[in-house]
């Protein structure tokens, strides 16, 4: 699944895109709030230099993963997806241009990531070794039916 999405992804790179400070792990259960505000932003560790639309991209795509990818209604009252690009771009002044692109790396960053974790889980025994979990999960699921790949498993 992942070799299949890297060609796509490196054969289909935006060109001449601004470059920013992307947080790296958009997220609201990354948020402290305070009286309906942002207070704290955390979880630093994949911090990355790019795309303006990197960070608003792994956002929509946890927001998908969090309803659709397990099969559960979006909580009532958060913003729908039109609703948080056009708040992006009147926060940042940054219209987002190659969304489609950055949501699908974002599905291939969270697809490594299970990868890595699925061989945590198998090393502590927690999962059997002829687990497809590597390759057979939610987000790389995501990802084949966004770029029109055979699903795993």
């Amino acid at each position: 699944m992942c070799e299949p999405a890297l060609e796509w992804l490196e054969k289909n790179a935006p060109t001449g895109e601004p470059t920013v400070l992307n947080w790296g792990d958009a997220r609201i259960g990354n948020m402290i709030f305070e009286g309906g505000r942002c207070r704290a932003v955390l979880d630093w560790e994949m911090v990355t230099i790019g795309s303006p639309d990197a960070d608003l991209a792994w956002f929509l795509f946890l927001d998908r993963h969090h309803s659709e990818g397990i099969g559960a209604p979006r909580l009532a009252g958060f913003p729908s997806r039109e609703d948080t690009i056009a708040r992006y771009a009147e926060q940042t002044g940054h219209t987002p241009r190659h969304l489609p692109y950055y949501e699908a790396f974002a599905a291939f960053r969270f697809s490594v990531i299970m990868i890595r974790l699925a061989d945590q889980f198998v090393a502590l025994g927690l999962m059997p070794e002829t687990s497809d979990f590597a390759v057979n999960n939610i987000p790389s699921r995501m990802l084949a039916k966004m770029l029109d790949l055979p699903a795993p498993g």
